[in-house]
């Protein structure tokens, strides 16, 4: 099994049902087309992705997702990226861009453990503070419990 690392840039096609995916994962050597069961994903996270290249007769190279796992944002692009992409709502490109900007590599720490710090940033009410902290400690549950069934299925080998 081969693993690949990066930022989900964007979703080709998403079938809600069933959480089928082709995306497109921002890697170092450049970008590459991701497909698979991949519930709990959204664009901006920074995942690893388990499993191997196939070769599509009409869309060429692609990376056969199995299991994945994620990792937190590493750099003030993947966080900027990550609280701008919709996954916290009321917080858009902007507004991250702003978040970061204050806090940098202490984002995730502020936002989790000092919530109320977020007020200091223009635009961010002492309310909106504590719901963008809410929002982000509800994703990293629900990725959490996300992560353990996929680890889980693909141990019981479910789909």
């Amino acid at each position: 099994m081969e693993k690949v690392t990066g930022y989900i840039d964007n979703f080709i096609f998403q079938n809600e049902e069933n959480g089928y995916c082709v995306l497109t994962l921002a890697t170092e050597e450049g970008e590459l087309t991701c497909v698979g069961t991949l519930r709990g994903v959204a664009e901006g996270m920074n995942v690893a992705f388990f499993g191997s290249y196939t070769e599509h007769p009409s869309y060429g190279r692609q990376f056969k997702v199995e299991s994945y796992e994620e990792k937190e944002p590493e750099d003030a692009f993947a966080m900027e990226r990550y609280l701008g992409s919709g996954a916290i709502k009321g917080v858009g490109t902007a507004l991250a861009a702003r978040i970061v900007r204050k806090f940098g590599k202490d984002t995730f720490r502020i936002i989790e453990e000092e919530p109320e710090r977020l007020a200091e940033i223009r635009g961010i009410s002492e309310r909106k503070a504590q719901e963008i902290a809410a929002q982000v400690e509800e994703k990293k549950e629900l990725r959490q419990a996300m992560i353990f069934c996929s680890s889980m299925a693909s141990r019981l080998h479910w789909p």
